[in-house]
């Protein structure tokens, strides 16, 4: 029994969500057999025993559905539980008729045995329930067959058991082969983030940072000349000089700013209240902050939105005139996440949605909408002159085998 252990089935149940969801599925088709079987045996005189048996069969079962992290978890890690459910299985039909509705517990019962085991799982049980089938023919066999009924009894019966047992071994394969694939997808996103991020970061420190750093060297290399010639040239250039190391200063603690994470446990509300606090820190405009409902999603959904957020917001600081101000609005819609970012400035004649256009404005629309269909959602634009520009964003909510499910 202890090689049926190595594969931790329980923690792969714990691990994968659709697992445990299959298994309740299977857990209510038993329970609904028991139903009809003992519908079966009130018409069947003398069964009353086994309609009693039944009642307390789905009385279990029901106890596995509903306590399934406790008690149902026990069925994988202790698979001597699963040979028991078997075994009363064939006792149920060696007391009444091998060949009736009573296989419909025991063919569910099989699937389930592969789906809480493995295939290593499945071979143990096979000799149990085939050599428990035929146990019970030979205990109790009709006396008049039909010509087709040995091959039945003998034949067709074990191998759809043995069937059932597979097709839960394989189930469980194909479930937990997709969430190796998903949670593979979702490191691979989070590296492509990561990475996009880094280069974003680095064509700003290029376009504003070196550059500044590179004017105050040349302004600084020319000053010592004007000293002797100008003094009061040299006074005015030591001015430049010193404004613009004050805007590098300002430069590069946006940058850091820019490249602090949320804490993971941040939910997505306040990551974006964060980010609108930061670009109201750095850039001195006021950004008001809507949050309707409890928005929920993945982590790097999330942290696609907060990065479509900042870019949203630069656009606002660098194409908009001084004290135009921003309005975010975080809301949920069926299961649909929603970001809207409003400004009040003299908006755009722009068509954001050409190619061209949006070259030639710098307005990241390319990246935001590149990041929004990543993250499996879309973003639109909306710009006219004289009511400002809205960047509205939206994504799936996170479902329930996000992250813990599949994690």
């Amino acid at each position: 029994m202890a090689v049926l252990q190595i594969a931790s089935p329980a923690a792969e149940f714990e691990r994968v969500q659709s697992l445990t969801r299959i298994a309740k599925i299977l857990l209510d088709i038993r329970i609904v057999s028991c139903l009809l079987v003992a519908g079966w045996l009130l018409t069947v005189p003398g069964m009353m025993g086994m309609v009693v048996v039944l009642a307390i069969a789905s009385a279990w079962l029901l106890l596995v559905l509903l306590r399934w992290e406790t008690v149902g978890l026990a069925l994988c890690t202790h698979p001597l539980l699963l040979c028991f459910d078997a075994l009363g299985c064939l006792f149920a039909l060696g007391a009444t008729e091998p060949v009736s509705p009573m296989l419909l517990l025991l063919g569910s019962g099989a699937v389930l045995t592969g789906l809480c085991l493995d295939r290593r799982g499945a071979l143990f049980f096979t000799p149990v329930l085939v050599g428990g089938w035929w146990l019970v023919l030979s205990l109790q066999v009709p006396e008049h067959l039909n010509p087709g009924d040995p091959f039945v009894s003998l034949v067709l019966v074990p191998v759809l058991l043995v069937g059932g047992l597979f097709l839960g071994a394989g189930i469980r394969e194909v479930v937990l082969r997709a969430a190796d694939v998903e949670r593979e997808r979702r490191k691979q996103t989070r590296l492509a983030g990561v990475a996009e991020e880094r280069a974003r970061l680095a064509r700003e420190m290029h376009d504003s940072l070196v550059k500044t750093l590179h004017g105050v060297a040349i302004l600084a290399d020319t000053l010592p000349a004007w000293l002797d010639r100008n003094p009061a040239k040299a006074k005015e250039q030591a001015r430049t000089i010193s404004d613009l190391i004050a805007g590098a200063s300002t430069e590069s603690r946006a940058l850091i700013l820019a490249m602090r994470r949320t804490h993971s446990t941040a939910d997505v509300a306040e990551q974006v209240r964060e980010a609108a606090s930061r670009w109201t820190h750095i850039t001195g405009r006021d950004a008001e902050v809507h949050v309707l409902g409890d928005p929920e999603l993945a982590t790097e959904s999330a942290y696609e939105l907060i990065a479509i957020l900042n870019e949203a917001l630069e656009n606002v600081d660098r194409h908009t005139p001084a004290g135009t101000s921003a309005t975010v609005t975080l809301s949920t819609k069926h299961s649909w996440v929603e970001l809207g970012i409003t400004d009040d400035g003299p908006g755009s004649e722009l068509d954001l949605s050409a190619p061209g256009t949006v070259k030639a404005g710098h307005f990241g629309v390319v990246g935001m909408r590149e990041r929004a269909t990543r993250a499996g959602g879309r973003v639109t634009f909306d710009s006219a002159v004289g009511r400002g520009t809205t960047v509205a964003v939206r994504l799936p909510a996170q479902l329930p085998e996000d992250e813990e499910a599949l994690s």
